[in-house]
């Protein structure tokens, strides 16, 4: 029987949330004033109705993008199988990624200076935090994509969950660099 261990990790919001959110809100009260002040000077009234219902709009369209900002990603183990789902507003679900553990060919924590000197086909973030130093990066080959680095957050009930399926190379690296 297989076991599943699941783990939710929300992203932590940025300056880029930030700077959207304001973007949005900005856009969203600009655009309707920018009509009723035209419809002031060229004195036009349907302007003004027009103005009021695209604040309607843009109401619930700036309320669909806000929480769209709202990211989580999920990761799911069951058996030697890896499942990385990207959550967005609790409304939507995205698949990012299916791996086999038995198929990391290498694993460590993640590293500026050791990103920096390796090249990848294509880099998978699902972690909580970019750039930190709690995360780690498994590096695995794809048959569509080539070789690939998956940067997630994983906890330790993941970690020990994950450590009888990778293979021997990985499992003594773990114990030498005492990674988790």
């Amino acid at each position: 029987m297989d076991n599943l261990t699941e783990q939710v990790v929300k992203v932590k919001k940025d300056a880029k949330y930030y700077i959207n959110l304001v973007l949005i809100i900005f856009f969203a009260v600009a655009i309707p004033v920018g009509l009723i002040v035209l419809a002031e000077i060229i004195q036009r009234a349907y302007l003004i109705y027009i103005a009021l219902f695209l604040v309607l709009i843009f109401a619930y369209l700036s309320w669909l993008l806000i929480t769209s900002l709202n990211i989580e990603y999920e990761y799911a183990l069951l058996g030697s199988t890896m499942l990385i789902d990207k959550i967005i507003a609790k409304r939507r679900r995205k698949k990012i990624l299916k791996l086999e553990v038995k198929e990391i060919d290498d694993f460590f924590r993640y590293d500026d200076q050791e990103m920096g000197k390796r090249k990848y086909a294509k880099v998978y973030e699902a972690a909580g935090v970019r750039y930190s130093e709690e995360n780690y990066v498994a590096c695995f080959y794809s048959q569509a994509k080539g070789k690939c680095a998956l940067i997630f957050s994983p906890n330790e009930k993941l970690l020990k969950a994950m450590k009888p399926y990778f293979n021997q190379d990985i499992t003594l690296k773990i114990y030498k660099e005492k990674l988790f």
